[in-house]
């Protein structure tokens, strides 16, 4: 809980932005109050004269234009002023816990942000309750003069097709109908031994031993100990920080469209928001268990997975529900591929993995890869949480070198400062392997996963990442007659939420083979991301993490698919349960892109007309 000299120092950071924001106002306004001809770039006085003269009309657009141009420099010298204000204040927060400086995004507590429990009864990202959203003017009326994101039709492309795309995008493509295809390609078989013919669970099993944990009868970490092992220095993420919803955030473009129907989302610690980490799959305790908590455990939390530069690395991280104040604590765990030599203590290397999808479900892990990098692990890999380690409890690790290789070396164990690891338990393959998704002879392409709960019992969903510039067999049309191939999405039965289950509880058979049970072609290309909900299809396209926002499409076998507005970078999807069984879950997303405002998770209520 934050204490009376959190509060002063909180205080004393307010007042000297107090002080700098007539500065940084200054400072912006004379970087743009002349042109490049030295002339002034706008004027205080109204647009046009009384009439609408033609000069005044015709100077409007370029006014306008100025005037986002003079927002958004003034806005970004002020984020890097404060991000600059943090760094020199970092000591007067200093305090015995060793509490980290909060982050320049950082922003009070406001009596209107709707608490988590609370926001199955808000839907927008103005906070209204859905009460007060339903009764309104309407649309262009003298008393609603500003785009309402939960009902302006002109900000989401169901109600108006979208525009041509900002320059450097790929065209958005027209979405088709989605058609039934062949599941063949989708039998998995199990693999859970590594090159050398050492199986997974024997290679743990003494990894824990070669480790030497103290205590002695450690066994792993649950996630609400690694969740509690972060406080009290974070990492810590922003939650309804403003910055996404500001001109040109993830969330919004300076043009009037934005995402829809937001209920919440979160931004990184400045460390995680840029960087050579890069984020892709959504899950959380609300897929692990009927109950919304983790396996044998009472965390809530989310978690998204991430690949380094060139698919060389991998990690998960597990985000906190419950938070103090606007922050959240996370804290990451390193994805580790354990291996032995002829003799000798066994040692591990980084997860080489793209880590496209994550589902959680009951105590596994499961993470897609469609890696053309490293084609033997295309398919889905498992994960088991009784095998996360904390590597501070090892009296034979170094979690502080960061410079030295990851794995074992001259009797010391090495993670590049990570604390905990969870090592790889087994994949499961499919029939086609060692060769690259994307070859003329390739297997299907895993490149996101995603969990139903509403079919009984549940099921996941996996499908394929393509560029139509690229068409590969993997990456086919949905019709003959189509322009753009589309990719496929593929679902598979799980083991039942009352029974234990191994192998990542995908259900298989007598012959160890898990089959899909349905196939279909995508609505699009370039879909990042797929889930459904009683018979419902959700998926997620994004062709640039830069420069136009992304697409949401609901989509049903046969019919036509509804586009909407998703962030921009969106990645993949996760449905949210927290209303209980008669309430609609809230679907989540995670972005790619690079910075504070273009990183984030959010959640959407999708069930708003």
């Amino acid at each position: 809980m934050p204490t009376v000299s959190d509060f002063v120092r909180a205080f004393a950071i307010g007042a000297a932005l107090t002080v700098i924001s007539p500065l940084l106002d200054g400072a912006a306004t004379a970087a743009v109050a002349v042109d490049s001809g030295g002339t002034a770039a706008f004027s205080p006085a109204p647009y046009g004269g009384p009439g609408g003269t033609s000069h005044g009309g015709g100077n409007r657009n370029k006014n306008k234009k100025r005037q986002r141009q003079y927002s958004h420099q003034k806005n970004a010298q002020r984020q890097h002023a404060l991000r600059d204000l943090t760094q020199i204040l970092a000591p007067l927060q200093k305090a015995g816990t060793d509490t980290r400086a909060l982050p320049y995004n950082w922003q009070a507590a406001d009596a209107k942000t709707a608490p988590w429990t609370s926001l199955n009864d808000v839907d927008s990202v103005d906070n209204r309750s859905r009460d007060t959203q339903v009764v309104r003017e309407p649309a262009g009326t003298a008393t609603d003069t500003t785009a309402d994101p939960a009902a302006d039709s002109a900000t989401d492309p169901a109600a108006n097709p979208p525009a041509d795309p900002v320059v450097g995008a790929q065209p958005v493509p027209t979405p088709v109908p989605m058609r039934t295809t062949g599941t063949g390609d989708y039998t998995l078989s199990w693999n859970d031994r590594n090159a050398q013919g050492n199986t997974y669970g024997d290679l743990i099993r003494q990894l824990r031993q070669d480790l030497q944990f103290s205590p002695p009868g450690y066994s792993y970490t649950k996630v609400s100990e690694l969740l509690a092992g972060s406080l009290p220095g974070g990492p810590f993420a922003n939650r309804r920080c403003p910055a996404p919803m500001q001109d040109s955030g993830a969330l919004v473009t300076p043009q009037g469209e934005r995402v829809r129907n937001v209920v919440d989302w979160f931004c990184l610690a400045p460390d995680d928001a840029t960087g050579m980490w890069t984020p892709q799959g959504i899950s959380g305790t609300w897929d692990s268990t009927a109950q919304g908590t983790a396996y044998e455990d009472t965390a809530q939390a989310f978690v998204f997975s991430w690949h380094g530069p060139a698919n060389n690395a991998s990690r998960v991280t597990f985000l906190n529900e419950v938070g103090v104040g606007p922050f959240n604590h996370y804290q990451h765990v390193l994805l580790v591929n354990p291996f032995k030599d002829a003799s000798g203590p066994v040692s591990f290397d980084p997860m080489r993995i793209h880590a496209g999808g994550v589902v959680w479900y009951h105590q596994y892990l499961l993470i897609a890869d469609d890696n053309r990098e490293h084609p033997e692990n295309n398919g889905i890999l498992v994960f088991d949480l009784r095998d996360l380690f904390d590597l501070g409890l090892s009296a034979v690790s170094d979690i502080t070198n960061t410079g030295r290789p990851i794995g074992l070396h001259n009797g010391t164990y090495y993670s590049q400062g990570y604390r905990y690891i969870l090592p790889l338990r087994g994949i499961w393959r499919p029939q086609v392997t060692g060769v690259r998704c994307a070859s003329m002879s390739s297997p299907p392409c895993f490149g996101y996963l995603g969990l139903d709960r509403s079919t009984s019992p549940p099921s996941v969903l996996t499908g394929e990442w393509c560029d139509p510039r690229q068409p590969t067999p993997t990456c086919r049309p949905a019709t003959p007659q189509a322009a753009a191939p589309t990719g496929r999405v593929a679902r598979y039965r799980m083991a039942p939420d009352t029974s234990a289950c191994d192998r990542g509880c995908l259900a298989y058979g007598t012959d160890n083979r898990a089959r899909a049970t349905a196939a279909y072609t995508q609505p699009t290309p370039w879909t990042q991301g797929g889930i459904s909900w009683n018979g419902l299809y959700q998926f997620t396209m994004s062709n640039n993490r830069t420069a136009t926002l992304g697409r949401r499409y609901e989509a049903v076998p046969g019919g036509q698919p509804v586009a909407h507005f998703a962030a921009r970078g969106v990645q993949e999807l996760y449905w949210h349960r927290s209303g209980g069984p008669a309430q609609p879950p809230i679907l989540w997303s995670i972005t790619e892109g690079e910075g504070v405002k273009n990183r984030v998770l959010y959640g959407v209520n999708p069930w708003i007309p």
